[in-house]
Protein backbone atom coordinates (compact mmCIF):
# COMPACT_ATOMS: atom_id res chain seq x y z
CA UNK A 1 0.00 0.00 0.00
CA UNK A 2 2.95 2.35 0.57
CA UNK A 3 3.59 2.42 -3.18
CA UNK A 4 0.04 3.45 -4.11
CA UNK A 5 -0.30 7.23 -4.46
CA UNK A 6 -3.64 7.34 -6.34
CA UNK A 7 -5.25 7.72 -2.92
CA UNK A 8 -3.87 8.40 0.56
CA UNK A 9 -6.74 7.52 2.88
CA UNK A 10 -10.04 5.68 3.07
CA UNK A 11 -12.08 8.70 1.98
CA UNK A 12 -10.02 9.12 -1.18
CA UNK A 13 -10.27 5.39 -1.87
CA UNK A 14 -14.05 5.59 -1.59
CA UNK A 15 -14.13 8.57 -3.93
CA UNK A 16 -12.12 6.69 -6.53
CA UNK A 17 -13.33 3.09 -6.09
CA UNK A 18 -16.37 3.25 -3.84
CA UNK A 19 -19.52 1.20 -4.38
CA UNK A 20 -22.56 3.13 -5.58
CA UNK A 21 -25.97 1.91 -4.48
CA UNK A 22 -29.11 2.77 -6.43
CA UNK A 23 -32.72 3.12 -5.34
CA UNK A 24 -33.57 -0.42 -6.43
CA UNK A 25 -30.77 -1.94 -4.36
CA UNK A 26 -28.36 -2.54 -7.27
CA UNK A 27 -24.70 -1.78 -6.61
CA UNK A 28 -21.77 -0.93 -8.87
CA UNK A 29 -18.14 -0.20 -8.08
CA UNK A 30 -16.46 2.81 -9.65
CA UNK A 31 -13.29 2.36 -11.75
CA UNK A 32 -13.24 -1.40 -11.20
CA UNK A 33 -10.89 -1.94 -14.17
CA UNK A 34 -8.30 0.32 -12.55
CA UNK A 35 -8.81 -1.45 -9.23
CA UNK A 36 -8.19 -4.80 -10.95
CA UNK A 37 -4.71 -3.57 -11.88
CA UNK A 38 -3.88 -2.51 -8.32
CA UNK A 39 -5.11 -5.86 -6.98
CA UNK A 40 -3.03 -7.89 -9.46
CA UNK A 41 -0.29 -9.36 -7.23
CA UNK A 42 1.93 -10.46 -10.13
CA UNK A 43 1.80 -7.03 -11.76
CA UNK A 44 2.32 -5.30 -8.41
CA UNK A 45 5.44 -7.29 -7.54
CA UNK A 46 7.02 -6.83 -10.96
CA UNK A 47 6.29 -3.09 -10.98
CA UNK A 48 7.89 -2.63 -7.58
CA UNK A 49 10.85 -4.77 -8.58
CA UNK A 50 11.40 -2.76 -11.79
CA UNK A 51 10.89 0.59 -10.06
CA UNK A 52 8.00 1.52 -12.39
CA UNK A 53 5.62 3.02 -9.82
CA UNK A 54 3.65 5.26 -12.20
CA UNK A 55 0.62 2.92 -12.49
CA UNK A 56 0.05 3.26 -8.74
CA UNK A 57 -0.60 6.99 -9.18
CA UNK A 58 -3.19 6.65 -11.99
CA UNK A 59 -6.60 8.07 -11.14
CA UNK A 60 -8.57 7.81 -14.41
CA UNK A 61 -9.17 5.33 -17.23
CA UNK A 62 -7.64 7.55 -19.93
CA UNK A 63 -4.22 7.54 -18.28
CA UNK A 64 -4.54 3.83 -17.50
CA UNK A 65 -5.15 2.98 -21.13
CA UNK A 66 -2.31 5.19 -22.34
CA UNK A 67 0.09 3.57 -19.86
CA UNK A 68 -0.85 -0.02 -20.75
CA UNK A 69 -0.78 0.67 -24.50
CA UNK A 70 2.65 2.26 -24.21
CA UNK A 71 3.99 -0.73 -22.27
CA UNK A 72 2.58 -3.13 -24.87
CA UNK A 73 4.17 -1.29 -27.81
CA UNK A 74 7.53 -0.94 -26.05
CA UNK A 75 7.51 -4.63 -25.11
CA UNK A 76 6.73 -5.56 -28.70
CA UNK A 77 9.52 -3.38 -30.07
CA UNK A 78 12.06 -5.11 -27.81
CA UNK A 79 11.15 -8.63 -28.96
CA UNK A 80 13.31 -10.14 -31.70
CA UNK A 81 10.60 -12.69 -32.48
CA UNK A 82 8.00 -10.05 -33.36
CA UNK A 83 9.48 -9.08 -36.73
CA UNK A 84 6.44 -7.45 -38.34
CA UNK A 85 5.53 -3.82 -37.65
CA UNK A 86 1.83 -2.92 -37.70
CA UNK A 87 0.67 0.71 -37.72
CA UNK A 88 -2.80 1.05 -36.17
CA UNK A 89 -4.45 4.18 -34.76
CA UNK A 90 -1.22 6.19 -34.65
CA UNK A 91 0.86 3.51 -32.91
CA UNK A 92 3.23 0.75 -33.94
CA UNK A 93 2.44 -2.76 -32.76
CA UNK A 94 4.40 -5.93 -33.42
CA UNK A 95 3.47 -9.45 -34.52
CA UNK A 96 5.28 -12.68 -35.25
CA UNK A 97 3.06 -13.66 -38.19
CA UNK A 98 0.69 -10.83 -39.19
CA UNK A 99 1.30 -7.61 -41.12
CA UNK A 100 -0.78 -5.09 -43.10
CA UNK A 101 -0.96 -4.29 -46.80
CA UNK A 102 -1.73 -1.04 -48.63
CA UNK A 103 -5.28 -1.06 -47.21
CA UNK A 104 -3.77 -0.17 -43.80
CA UNK A 105 -6.14 -2.52 -41.98
CA UNK A 106 -9.38 -1.31 -43.60
CA UNK A 107 -11.42 -4.13 -45.17
CA UNK A 108 -12.24 -3.90 -48.88
CA UNK A 109 -15.94 -4.39 -48.18
CA UNK A 110 -15.90 -1.61 -45.57
CA UNK A 111 -16.62 -3.90 -42.59
CA UNK A 112 -16.01 -1.40 -39.77
CA UNK A 113 -15.42 -3.77 -36.83
CA UNK A 114 -12.79 -5.93 -38.55
CA UNK A 115 -9.11 -5.54 -39.43
CA UNK A 116 -7.73 -6.61 -42.80
CA UNK A 117 -4.33 -8.24 -42.33
CA UNK A 118 -1.85 -10.42 -44.21
CA UNK A 119 -0.81 -13.80 -42.81
CA UNK A 120 2.90 -13.99 -43.60
CA UNK A 121 2.81 -17.80 -43.49
CA UNK A 122 0.87 -17.87 -46.79
CA UNK A 123 1.09 -14.18 -47.79
CA UNK A 124 -2.69 -13.97 -48.19
CA UNK A 125 -5.02 -11.20 -46.94
CA UNK A 126 -7.69 -12.07 -44.36
CA UNK A 127 -9.96 -10.19 -42.00
CA UNK A 128 -10.47 -10.68 -38.27
CA UNK A 129 -12.68 -9.05 -35.66
CA UNK A 130 -10.87 -5.96 -34.38
CA UNK A 131 -10.96 -7.06 -30.73
CA UNK A 132 -9.63 -10.53 -31.52
CA UNK A 133 -6.84 -9.06 -33.68
CA UNK A 134 -5.84 -6.64 -30.92
CA UNK A 135 -5.82 -9.49 -28.40
CA UNK A 136 -3.26 -11.24 -30.59
CA UNK A 137 -1.08 -8.11 -30.63
CA UNK A 138 -1.29 -7.74 -26.85
CA UNK A 139 -0.58 -11.36 -26.01
CA UNK A 140 2.27 -11.59 -28.52
CA UNK A 141 4.33 -9.37 -26.20
CA UNK A 142 6.07 -10.39 -22.98
CA UNK A 143 4.23 -7.64 -21.09
CA UNK A 144 0.85 -8.57 -22.56
CA UNK A 145 1.23 -12.27 -21.73
CA UNK A 146 1.34 -11.39 -18.01
CA UNK A 147 -1.49 -8.87 -18.10
CA UNK A 148 -4.66 -9.57 -16.15
CA UNK A 149 -7.41 -10.85 -18.48
CA UNK A 150 -9.84 -8.25 -17.16
CA UNK A 151 -7.50 -5.56 -18.45
CA UNK A 152 -6.88 -7.36 -21.75
CA UNK A 153 -10.60 -7.64 -22.45
CA UNK A 154 -11.14 -3.98 -21.58
CA UNK A 155 -8.29 -2.87 -23.87
CA UNK A 156 -9.71 -4.99 -26.71
CA UNK A 157 -13.14 -3.44 -26.26
CA UNK A 158 -11.68 0.07 -26.29
CA UNK A 159 -9.60 -0.66 -29.40
CA UNK A 160 -12.56 -2.28 -31.18
CA UNK A 161 -14.70 0.81 -30.58
CA UNK A 162 -11.97 3.20 -31.72
CA UNK A 163 -11.09 1.10 -34.78
CA UNK A 164 -14.74 0.87 -35.84
CA UNK A 165 -15.04 4.63 -35.49
CA UNK A 166 -11.80 5.10 -37.43
CA UNK A 167 -13.14 3.04 -40.36
CA UNK A 168 -16.59 4.66 -40.36
CA UNK A 169 -15.02 8.12 -40.40
CA UNK A 170 -13.01 7.20 -43.49
CA UNK A 171 -15.77 5.64 -45.54
CA UNK A 172 -16.44 7.86 -48.58
CA UNK A 173 -20.20 7.65 -48.01
CA UNK A 174 -19.88 9.64 -44.75
CA UNK A 175 -19.03 13.35 -45.12
CA UNK A 176 -17.87 15.79 -42.43
CA UNK A 177 -19.30 19.32 -42.13
CA UNK A 178 -18.10 22.10 -39.83
CA UNK A 179 -20.13 25.32 -40.07
CA UNK A 180 -22.63 27.52 -38.23
CA UNK A 181 -25.66 25.48 -39.24
CA UNK A 182 -26.85 24.83 -35.68
CA UNK A 183 -30.47 24.61 -36.83
CA UNK A 184 -29.84 21.34 -38.66
CA UNK A 185 -28.13 19.51 -35.80
CA UNK A 186 -31.14 20.22 -33.57
CA UNK A 187 -33.76 19.47 -36.25
CA UNK A 188 -35.30 15.99 -35.94
CA UNK A 189 -35.99 15.94 -39.70
CA UNK A 190 -32.25 15.99 -40.36
CA UNK A 191 -31.29 13.38 -37.75
CA UNK A 192 -31.15 9.82 -39.02
CA UNK A 193 -33.64 7.50 -37.35
CA UNK A 194 -34.95 10.14 -34.96
CA UNK A 195 -37.98 9.08 -32.96
CA UNK A 196 -39.08 10.68 -29.71
CA UNK A 197 -39.78 7.22 -28.31
CA UNK A 198 -36.45 5.75 -29.39
CA UNK A 199 -32.93 6.06 -28.07
CA UNK A 200 -31.75 7.89 -31.18
CA UNK A 201 -30.06 11.28 -30.68
CA UNK A 202 -31.26 11.51 -27.06
CA UNK A 203 -30.97 15.26 -26.54
CA UNK A 204 -33.44 17.36 -24.62
CA UNK A 205 -32.67 20.30 -26.94
CA UNK A 206 -33.91 18.76 -30.22
CA UNK A 207 -36.75 20.76 -31.85
CA UNK A 208 -36.69 23.32 -29.02
CA UNK A 209 -35.50 26.23 -31.20
CA UNK A 210 -32.73 27.13 -28.74
CA UNK A 211 -29.83 26.73 -31.16
CA UNK A 212 -29.49 30.50 -31.65
CA UNK A 213 -27.69 30.51 -28.32
CA UNK A 214 -24.58 29.18 -30.06
CA UNK A 215 -24.65 32.02 -32.60
CA UNK A 216 -25.39 34.87 -30.22
CA UNK A 217 -23.84 34.08 -26.83
CA UNK A 218 -20.68 32.02 -27.44
CA UNK A 219 -18.01 31.36 -30.05
CA UNK A 220 -18.96 28.00 -31.51
CA UNK A 221 -19.42 25.88 -34.64
CA UNK A 222 -21.68 22.99 -35.52
CA UNK A 223 -20.00 19.75 -36.63
CA UNK A 224 -21.69 16.68 -38.06
CA UNK A 225 -21.29 13.57 -40.19
CA UNK A 226 -23.77 12.97 -43.02
CA UNK A 227 -24.41 9.59 -44.64
CA UNK A 228 -24.96 9.03 -48.36
CA UNK A 229 -28.65 9.89 -47.95
CA UNK A 230 -27.86 13.32 -46.52
CA UNK A 231 -28.95 12.34 -42.99
CA UNK A 232 -26.91 13.32 -39.93
CA UNK A 233 -25.54 10.22 -38.17
CA UNK A 234 -23.48 12.07 -35.52
CA UNK A 235 -23.17 15.69 -34.41
CA UNK A 236 -21.49 17.88 -31.80
CA UNK A 237 -20.75 21.50 -30.91
CA UNK A 238 -17.23 22.93 -31.12
CA UNK A 239 -16.37 25.79 -28.79
CA UNK A 240 -13.69 27.53 -30.81
CA UNK A 241 -12.19 29.77 -28.12
CA UNK A 242 -11.70 27.94 -24.83
CA UNK A 243 -9.13 29.24 -22.35
CA UNK A 244 -7.20 27.55 -19.57
CA UNK A 245 -5.58 29.22 -16.56
CA UNK A 246 -2.20 29.30 -18.32
CA UNK A 247 -3.63 31.48 -21.09
CA UNK A 248 -3.69 28.76 -23.77
CA UNK A 249 -6.54 28.66 -26.27
CA UNK A 250 -8.27 25.39 -27.18
CA UNK A 251 -10.91 24.25 -29.66
CA UNK A 252 -13.16 21.90 -27.75
CA UNK A 253 -15.86 19.47 -29.01
CA UNK A 254 -18.71 18.38 -26.76
CA UNK A 255 -22.41 17.42 -26.80
CA UNK A 256 -21.75 14.47 -29.12
CA UNK A 257 -24.94 12.70 -30.10
CA UNK A 258 -25.51 9.98 -32.70
CA UNK A 259 -27.92 7.56 -34.29
CA UNK A 260 -28.97 4.92 -31.73
CA UNK A 261 -26.78 6.78 -29.19
CA UNK A 262 -23.96 4.68 -30.65
CA UNK A 263 -20.58 5.62 -29.16
CA UNK A 264 -18.83 4.34 -32.28
CA UNK A 265 -20.45 7.03 -34.45
CA UNK A 266 -19.61 9.68 -31.85
CA UNK A 267 -15.99 8.57 -31.89
CA UNK A 268 -16.03 8.52 -35.70
CA UNK A 269 -17.07 12.17 -35.66
CA UNK A 270 -14.32 13.05 -33.19
CA UNK A 271 -11.73 11.18 -35.30
CA UNK A 272 -12.87 12.98 -38.44
CA UNK A 273 -12.55 16.35 -36.67
CA UNK A 274 -9.05 15.48 -35.47
CA UNK A 275 -7.99 14.38 -38.95
CA UNK A 276 -9.39 17.61 -40.40
CA UNK A 277 -7.50 19.68 -37.82
CA UNK A 278 -10.69 21.22 -36.40
CA UNK A 279 -10.26 20.51 -32.65
CA UNK A 280 -7.59 20.33 -29.96
CA UNK A 281 -9.57 18.49 -27.29
CA UNK A 282 -12.98 16.88 -26.76
CA UNK A 283 -15.30 15.49 -24.15
CA UNK A 284 -14.57 11.80 -23.70
CA UNK A 285 -17.04 9.72 -25.66
CA UNK A 286 -19.44 7.99 -23.31
CA UNK A 287 -19.00 10.49 -20.46
CA UNK A 288 -22.14 11.76 -18.69
CA UNK A 289 -23.53 15.15 -19.65
CA UNK A 290 -23.14 16.08 -15.98
CA UNK A 291 -19.37 15.47 -15.98
CA UNK A 292 -17.61 18.76 -16.72
CA UNK A 293 -14.05 17.43 -16.38
CA UNK A 294 -14.06 14.35 -18.65
CA UNK A 295 -11.91 16.12 -21.25
CA UNK A 296 -9.05 14.61 -23.28
CA UNK A 297 -6.74 16.13 -25.85
CA UNK A 298 -6.45 14.78 -29.40
CA UNK A 299 -3.48 12.61 -28.35
CA UNK A 300 -5.57 10.84 -25.72
CA UNK A 301 -4.13 12.60 -22.66
CA UNK A 302 -6.52 13.43 -19.83
CA UNK A 303 -7.20 17.11 -19.14
CA UNK A 304 -9.43 16.36 -16.15
CA UNK A 305 -7.32 18.49 -13.80
CA UNK A 306 -7.43 21.61 -15.99
CA UNK A 307 -9.77 24.55 -15.42
CA UNK A 308 -11.38 25.92 -18.56
CA UNK A 309 -13.64 28.87 -19.34
CA UNK A 310 -15.22 30.59 -22.36
CA UNK A 311 -16.54 34.07 -23.11
CA UNK A 312 -20.33 34.05 -22.81
CA UNK A 313 -22.59 37.04 -23.48
CA UNK A 314 -25.87 36.00 -21.87
CA UNK A 315 -28.54 38.11 -20.20
CA UNK A 316 -31.43 37.08 -17.98
CA UNK A 317 -33.99 36.57 -20.74
CA UNK A 318 -31.66 35.53 -23.58
CA UNK A 319 -32.03 32.16 -25.28
CA UNK A 320 -30.03 29.46 -23.46
CA UNK A 321 -29.31 25.93 -24.67
CA UNK A 322 -28.25 23.31 -22.12
CA UNK A 323 -24.53 23.46 -21.31
CA UNK A 324 -22.62 20.28 -20.48
CA UNK A 325 -19.17 21.55 -19.60
CA UNK A 326 -19.27 25.32 -19.15
CA UNK A 327 -22.22 25.17 -16.82
CA UNK A 328 -21.27 27.90 -14.27
CA UNK A 329 -21.82 31.47 -15.44
CA UNK A 330 -20.61 34.82 -14.11
CA UNK A 331 -22.89 37.48 -15.54
CA UNK A 332 -20.64 40.30 -14.36
CA UNK A 333 -17.51 38.78 -15.96
CA UNK A 334 -19.39 37.42 -18.97
CA UNK A 335 -17.63 34.06 -18.61
CA UNK A 336 -18.80 30.45 -18.26
CA UNK A 337 -16.51 27.84 -16.70
CA UNK A 338 -16.24 24.13 -15.87
CA UNK A 339 -15.04 24.46 -12.27
CA UNK A 340 -17.81 26.29 -10.38
CA UNK A 341 -16.56 29.88 -10.34
CA UNK A 342 -19.75 31.40 -11.79
CA UNK A 343 -22.88 31.72 -9.69
CA UNK A 344 -25.55 30.95 -12.33
CA UNK A 345 -26.25 27.38 -13.51
CA UNK A 346 -26.38 26.90 -17.29
CA UNK A 347 -27.20 23.18 -17.20
CA UNK A 348 -30.92 23.91 -17.46
CA UNK A 349 -33.51 22.94 -20.04
CA UNK A 350 -36.06 25.75 -19.67
CA UNK A 351 -34.53 27.90 -22.45
CA UNK A 352 -33.32 30.90 -20.42
CA UNK A 353 -32.03 31.86 -16.99
CA UNK A 354 -35.28 33.64 -16.16
CA UNK A 355 -37.44 30.64 -17.14
CA UNK A 356 -35.25 28.34 -15.09
CA UNK A 357 -35.58 30.66 -12.12
CA UNK A 358 -39.37 30.64 -12.39
CA UNK A 359 -39.52 26.86 -12.63
CA UNK A 360 -36.91 25.74 -10.13
CA UNK A 361 -38.41 22.35 -9.43
CA UNK A 362 -40.43 21.07 -12.38
CA UNK A 363 -42.09 17.75 -11.76
CA UNK A 364 -40.74 14.78 -13.74
CA UNK A 365 -43.43 13.16 -15.88
CA UNK A 366 -41.78 9.88 -16.96
CA UNK A 367 -41.33 6.61 -15.03
CA UNK A 368 -37.94 4.94 -14.62
CA UNK A 369 -38.85 1.29 -14.01
CA UNK A 370 -35.24 0.20 -13.41
CA UNK A 371 -34.71 2.60 -10.50
CA UNK A 372 -38.43 2.59 -9.61
CA UNK A 373 -38.79 6.38 -9.58
CA UNK A 374 -39.90 9.29 -11.72
CA UNK A 375 -37.61 10.89 -14.31
CA UNK A 376 -37.60 13.80 -16.73
CA UNK A 377 -36.49 11.73 -19.71
CA UNK A 378 -36.23 7.97 -20.13
CA UNK A 379 -34.99 5.43 -22.65
CA UNK A 380 -35.36 1.70 -23.17
CA UNK A 381 -32.81 -0.55 -21.46
CA UNK A 382 -32.46 -4.31 -21.02
CA UNK A 383 -31.86 -5.90 -17.64
CA UNK A 384 -31.38 -9.68 -17.31
CA UNK A 385 -33.26 -10.22 -20.55
CA UNK A 386 -36.21 -7.99 -19.68
CA UNK A 387 -37.07 -4.64 -21.26
CA UNK A 388 -37.10 -1.74 -18.78
CA UNK A 389 -37.10 2.06 -18.83
CA UNK A 390 -34.28 4.11 -17.34
CA UNK A 391 -33.49 7.77 -16.66
CA UNK A 392 -31.21 8.92 -19.52
CA UNK A 393 -29.08 10.81 -17.01
CA UNK A 394 -28.59 7.77 -14.77
CA UNK A 395 -27.45 4.95 -17.04
CA UNK A 396 -24.18 4.16 -15.26
CA UNK A 397 -25.25 0.52 -14.83
CA UNK A 398 -25.77 0.11 -18.58
CA UNK A 399 -23.52 -0.11 -21.60
CA UNK A 400 -24.37 0.46 -25.25
CA UNK A 401 -24.07 -2.77 -27.20
CA UNK A 402 -25.30 -3.26 -30.78
CA UNK A 403 -27.42 -0.12 -30.56
CA UNK A 404 -29.17 -1.03 -27.30
CA UNK A 405 -28.49 -0.29 -23.64
CA UNK A 406 -27.81 -3.49 -21.69
CA UNK A 407 -27.06 -3.89 -17.99
CA UNK A 408 -23.37 -4.44 -17.36
CA UNK A 409 -24.18 -7.94 -15.99
CA UNK A 410 -25.88 -8.74 -19.30
CA UNK A 411 -22.67 -8.24 -21.30
CA UNK A 412 -19.93 -10.86 -21.09
CA UNK A 413 -17.03 -11.93 -23.27
CA UNK A 414 -17.02 -14.74 -25.80
CA UNK A 415 -14.95 -17.62 -24.34
CA UNK A 416 -13.36 -18.22 -27.73
CA UNK A 417 -12.49 -14.83 -29.26
CA UNK A 418 -12.89 -12.43 -26.34
CA UNK A 419 -15.43 -10.20 -28.10
CA UNK A 420 -18.41 -8.79 -26.24
CA UNK A 421 -21.64 -10.78 -26.32
CA UNK A 422 -24.85 -11.04 -24.32
CA UNK A 423 -24.97 -13.19 -21.21
CA UNK A 424 -26.26 -16.68 -22.10
CA UNK A 425 -27.98 -16.83 -18.70
CA UNK A 426 -30.54 -14.37 -20.06
CA UNK A 427 -30.28 -14.41 -23.88
CA UNK A 428 -30.35 -16.98 -26.68
CA UNK A 429 -29.86 -17.52 -30.41
CA UNK A 430 -32.30 -14.72 -31.30
CA UNK A 431 -29.84 -12.36 -29.59
CA UNK A 432 -26.73 -13.79 -31.33
CA UNK A 433 -25.85 -16.09 -28.44
CA UNK A 434 -25.01 -19.57 -29.76
CA UNK A 435 -24.86 -22.54 -27.40
CA UNK A 436 -22.69 -25.59 -28.03
CA UNK A 437 -23.94 -28.92 -26.73
CA UNK A 438 -20.42 -30.22 -27.18
CA UNK A 439 -18.47 -27.71 -25.06
CA UNK A 440 -21.33 -26.66 -22.80
CA UNK A 441 -20.58 -22.99 -23.47
CA UNK A 442 -22.15 -20.18 -25.53
CA UNK A 443 -20.41 -18.07 -28.18
CA UNK A 444 -20.85 -14.75 -29.98
CA UNK A 445 -21.42 -16.24 -33.44
CA UNK A 446 -21.55 -19.57 -35.26
CA UNK A 447 -17.96 -19.24 -36.50
CA UNK A 448 -16.65 -18.98 -32.93
CA UNK A 449 -18.83 -21.87 -31.84
CA UNK A 450 -17.61 -24.05 -34.71
CA UNK A 451 -13.96 -23.16 -34.06
CA UNK A 452 -14.35 -23.85 -30.34
CA UNK A 453 -15.96 -27.21 -31.03
CA UNK A 454 -13.13 -28.09 -33.40
CA UNK A 455 -10.55 -27.20 -30.75
CA UNK A 456 -12.47 -29.19 -28.16
CA UNK A 457 -12.42 -32.22 -30.43
CA UNK A 458 -8.67 -31.86 -31.01
CA UNK A 459 -8.06 -31.85 -27.27
CA UNK A 460 -10.54 -34.53 -26.22
CA UNK A 461 -11.52 -36.70 -29.18
CA UNK A 462 -9.59 -39.05 -31.50
CA UNK A 463 -8.61 -38.20 -35.07
CA UNK A 464 -9.12 -40.40 -38.10
CA UNK A 465 -6.37 -39.77 -40.66
CA UNK A 466 -8.38 -41.36 -43.43
CA UNK A 467 -11.72 -39.65 -42.77
CA UNK A 468 -10.26 -36.29 -41.71
CA UNK A 469 -12.66 -36.19 -38.77
CA UNK A 470 -12.62 -36.54 -34.99
CA UNK A 471 -14.41 -39.33 -33.15
CA UNK A 472 -15.52 -39.22 -29.53
CA UNK A 473 -14.78 -42.89 -28.78
CA UNK A 474 -11.33 -44.34 -29.39
CA UNK A 475 -12.94 -47.73 -30.07
CA UNK A 476 -14.51 -46.23 -33.21
CA UNK A 477 -11.05 -46.18 -34.83
CA UNK A 478 -8.62 -48.83 -36.05
CA UNK A 479 -5.32 -48.57 -37.93
CA UNK A 480 -4.07 -49.52 -41.38
CA UNK A 481 -0.80 -49.19 -43.30
CA UNK A 482 -0.68 -46.32 -45.80
CA UNK A 483 1.96 -46.37 -48.52
CA UNK A 484 4.09 -43.26 -49.22
CA UNK A 485 5.16 -43.48 -52.85
CA UNK A 486 7.89 -40.87 -52.36
CA UNK A 487 9.70 -42.52 -49.47
CA UNK A 488 8.66 -46.05 -50.44
CA UNK A 489 7.56 -46.74 -46.88
CA UNK A 490 4.34 -47.60 -45.09
CA UNK A 491 3.04 -45.50 -42.22
CA UNK A 492 0.46 -46.50 -39.66
CA UNK A 493 -2.68 -44.34 -39.97
CA UNK A 494 -6.02 -44.24 -38.22
CA UNK A 495 -9.36 -44.90 -39.89
CA UNK A 496 -12.95 -45.15 -38.67
CA UNK A 497 -14.40 -48.65 -38.48
CA UNK A 498 -17.16 -47.72 -40.91
CA UNK A 499 -14.67 -46.62 -43.56
CA UNK A 500 -12.40 -49.54 -42.69
CA UNK A 501 -15.04 -52.16 -43.43
CA UNK A 502 -16.23 -50.32 -46.55
CA UNK A 503 -12.70 -50.41 -47.98
CA UNK A 504 -12.35 -54.09 -47.13
CA UNK A 505 -15.67 -54.88 -48.81
CA UNK A 506 -14.52 -52.99 -51.92
CA UNK A 507 -11.12 -54.74 -51.94
CA UNK A 508 -9.35 -51.42 -51.36
CA UNK A 509 -7.52 -52.72 -48.27
CA UNK A 510 -5.33 -55.81 -48.52
CA UNK A 511 -4.65 -58.21 -45.66
CA UNK A 512 -1.12 -59.47 -45.30
CA UNK A 513 0.77 -60.55 -42.22
CA UNK A 514 -2.16 -59.70 -39.92
CA UNK A 515 -2.31 -56.05 -41.09
CA UNK A 516 -4.23 -54.21 -43.77
CA UNK A 517 -2.41 -52.23 -46.47
CA UNK A 518 -3.90 -49.67 -48.84
CA UNK A 519 -1.43 -50.50 -51.64
CA UNK A 520 0.49 -53.71 -52.35
CA UNK A 521 2.71 -55.01 -55.14
CA UNK A 522 0.10 -56.65 -57.34
CA UNK A 523 2.71 -58.78 -59.13
CA UNK A 524 3.64 -60.69 -55.98
CA UNK A 525 0.50 -60.00 -53.94
CA UNK A 526 2.54 -58.62 -51.07
CA UNK A 527 3.38 -55.18 -49.65
CA UNK A 528 6.23 -53.27 -51.20
CA UNK A 529 9.46 -54.01 -49.32
CA UNK A 530 7.86 -56.89 -47.42
CA UNK A 531 11.30 -58.49 -46.96
CA UNK A 532 12.36 -55.47 -44.88
CA UNK A 533 9.14 -55.65 -42.89
CA UNK A 534 9.86 -59.29 -42.07
CA UNK A 535 13.50 -58.56 -41.27
CA UNK A 536 12.55 -55.99 -38.65
CA UNK A 537 9.79 -58.30 -37.33
CA UNK A 538 7.12 -55.71 -38.09
CA UNK A 539 4.75 -58.34 -39.44
CA UNK A 540 3.75 -61.88 -38.71
CA UNK A 541 5.27 -64.16 -41.33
Amino acid sequence: MLYITAFSNYEEFQELFGVRQFDNGNKARKNKILLALLKDKVFFKEAVKSGDLYPFSIKNMVNLRNYLTHRITVSGAKSKKLRHKIWLLDRYYYSDKYTLDDMAGVCEDGTPNAVRYVNTENNRPWKMKAGKFYKHLIESTAFGKKLNQTLVIWLCEEFSRDWTAHVIGRLPKNKLYVNDNFADIYDSERLKGYDVKSDCFVSCMVNKGLHEFYRNAVNAKAAYLEDEMGKIIARCVIFTEVYDEEGNTWRYAERQYSVDCNDVYKQALVDALIQAGEIDCFKKVGASCHDSSAIVDIHGNSLADKRFYIDCDLDWDDTLSYMDTFKWYSMSERKADNYGHGSYALDVTEGSLSAADEDQDPEPDEYDSYHDRDAYEICTVYYHGDEETCDVDDRDDFKLFKGRWYHEDDIVTCPHCGSKMLNPDYYGADDDVYYSELTGKSYCDTDCRDEAEEEYKKENWFYSDYDGEFYEDKDDLVTYQKYNCITGEYMEKTISKDSYFDLIDNNELHLWGGLYFDVINEEVGKPYGYETLLEFDLLAA
